[in-house]
């Protein structure tokens, strides 16, 4: 297969209408040319974006200026590339040196369109003074937790949750923010700048500006309902390009003022049920609210550190509330495990696990993942029996199918079995009591055992040269055998490297369990590995390249030394019968 038909053939195999055969040439053009990945992504985010359309149409400027705009951006390309790509526009749009435009056009269409409504939403916020906000979201116990806050400009916000001796409180008043946790005031400094406002509030609501309109973005849909509109929202999947994320948003709006009155969040349960976990009322726009309100003696005022921080169990105290911000529901006694069954897998999405944090709940999110991987995520151990985990290959594809005509033990048909499975666990929970829940849920018993062998210490030299720098918010991507990052901390994209080129034996002897990375430099105050660089490497032809990468661009150097330890390991056995 050539570059022509692999483009031609691009936007047919993401929307999964190729033959066998004919998805098996592109999966192999893939292999053979890895920066062809570029490409698939901008197909994948283009039909996500189209496939979010909605029925009304742009005013004719618009578009006009969408097509000036695009047809510039072709004039400029390669001219082996130009030749009949404008006739090609009115298909779903699949070159990548077209991507950025492209999604120009599309953004500029939903924008008009299906959420023009929720424009004027956001709009309509930012004029407001101030603001009331009172209801509940579910407690650790599925109880009710009553929530309060209070928003007005410029920069003044007070909230309350809970009640008795587990409230919380928060305010902050121009550049102090003073939060009240078991019977304490703690305080911080807070520049202007950082603080909340009405306006930050009504940037948070305007979704399609935040977010992109990013495949993994946010879909909203709109339902005329008389006195009211109502806004169903969805957060796109971090994981599964097709797949919806497990929180459900809805917003009603009343349709003189264009202002929030009501918002819901709904937690996937499972069983295709959706469980109510947060209802808020928006109240008493514009209504005066007197400084009291906002005012906290400085007297008995200890910091705020890191730790006081950390054990904070609702991060969103110290933030107004929009209906998305995820951390407004505790996880049930602890710990939510909600499975979802094969069928809910996409076909095409990627296999693997990515989480988040936030107000003392970590959240993870795995799909098709061998059960023993997301035991050692979750419990933070080395698990046996050991699960490899290698990219999609030729080579991986004849171990997978060898696999399968060998005879597995009941240890290791258990540790293969993958899931697609959302969990959320409190900060309280200790590694072993996850794993206990875990084994509850799935039908297992974990016991530890001790272990001899040895472990690596990766370290990383910088040797004080200067390097280019890049501060923008950052984001990185991996094909396993290549690294490529925007704005990441230097020592965040070495670590991503290392780990990536082990997944695929392109490094010798490093294990993700038991091996420590260390960075090291002259011990300037200045860390240059905390620093932003772009990086774009392909190290397919091993391990070497990367370190010469490193060592041309960023003075970077690496050695190993070696140490005899002692260590636990989780070995996973099936119970006889699973528990009901």
């Amino acid at each position: 297969m050539d570059r022509a038909e692999f483009e031609s053939k691009l936007s047919d195999y993401v929307r999964g209408e190729l033959s066998a055969a004919e998805a098996q040439q592109i999966e192999t053009y893939l292999t053979e040319h890895p920066e062809a990945a570029d490409d698939l992504e901008a197909v994948r985010t283009v039909l996500e974006l189209s496939a979010d359309i909605g029925t009304d149409e742009p005013p004719d400027a618009l578009f006009a200026a969408a097509r000036t705009n695009a047809l510039k951006a072709i004039q400029a390309a390669d001219k082996r590339q130009r030749t009949g790509l404008w006739q090609r526009l009115q298909r779903p749009i699949y070159l990548s040196g077209l991507a950025a435009v492209l999604a120009g056009v599309v953004v500029g269409v939903l924008w008009q369109g299906s959420t023009s409504a929720w424009a004027e939403v956001v709009a309509e916020v930012r004029k407001l003074h101030s603001v009331r906000v009172e209801g509940w979201f579910r407690g650790e116990k599925g109880e009710q937790v009553p929530v309060q806050q209070w928003i007005r400009a410029p920069h003044f916000f007070r909230s309350a949750v809970g009640t008795g001796a587990a409230r919380r409180e928060a305010v902050v008043n121009d550049a102090k923010m003073r939060v009240y946790m078991d019977g304490v005031w703690y305080g911080e400094e807070r520049g202007a700048e950082s603080a909340w406002s009405i306006d930050k509030v009504a940037e948070q609501l305007a979704l399609p500006e935040r977010e992109q309109l990013k495949s993994w973005s946010y879909q909203i849909e709109r339902e005329d309902r008389g006195p009211t509109v109502l806004f169903s929202i969805w957060q796109r999947s971090s994981l599964g390009i097709k797949t919806p994320s497990d929180i459900r948003f809805e917003v009603e709006v009343d349709a003189q003022t264009r202002l929030p009155s009501k918002s819901r969040v709904y937690l996937d349960v499972g069983r295709e049920d959706w469980e109510l976990v947060s209802e808020l009322n928006y109240l008493d726009y514009d209504a005066p609210l007197r400084d009291e309100l906002f005012m906290v003696a400085d007297d008995a005022i200890q910091s705020f550190t890191d730790s006081v921080r950390a054990a904070l169990p609702f991060a969103q105290i110290s933030d107004p509330f929009v209906p998305w911000n995820r951390p407004f529901y505790m996880p049930l006694d602890g710990m939510d495990i909600i499975v979802h069954p094969p069928s809910d897998d996409p076909s095409k999405g990627i296999e693997g696990h990515a989480s988040s944090t936030a107000g003392g709940i970590t959240r993870y999110e795995f799909h098709r993942t061998p059960l023993a991987e997301i035991v050692r995520v979750i419990g933070k151990m080395p698990v046996e029996p050991r699960i490899v985990q290698t990219t999609p290959s030729i080579k991986s594809e004849i171990m997978r199918i060898l696999g399968k005509m060998l005879v597995e033990t009941p240890e290791q048909k258990l540790a293969n079995q993958r899931y697609s499975v959302r969990i959320a666990y409190s900060h309280r929970l200790t590694p072993t009591e996850r794993v206990q829940r875990l084994g509850d849920h799935f039908g297992f018993v974990a016991e530890a055992e001790k272990r001899q062998s040895t472990r690596t210490r990766w370290i990383f030299t910088q040797d004080g040269s200067e390097f280019p720098t890049n501060p923008q918010k950052g984001y990185s991507w991996t094909t396993g055998k290549s690294y490529h990052a925007t704005g990441r901390p230097l020592g965040f994209a070495i670590q991503g490297m290392l780990e990536n080129a082990a997944l695929n034996d392109l490094v010798e002897g490093y294990n993700e369990d038991l091996d420590e990375i260390e960075m090291q430099w002259d011990g300037a105050a200045d860390n240059p590995f905390d620093r932003q660089v772009d990086i774009d490497i392909d190290f397919s032809d091993g391990w070497d390249v990367a370190l010469d990468y490193l060592r041309e661009y960023f003075g970077v150097e690496m050695e190993r030394v070696s140490e005899s330890i002692s260590y636990e390991v989780l070995m996973l056995r099936p119970l006889r019968k699973r528990p009901t």
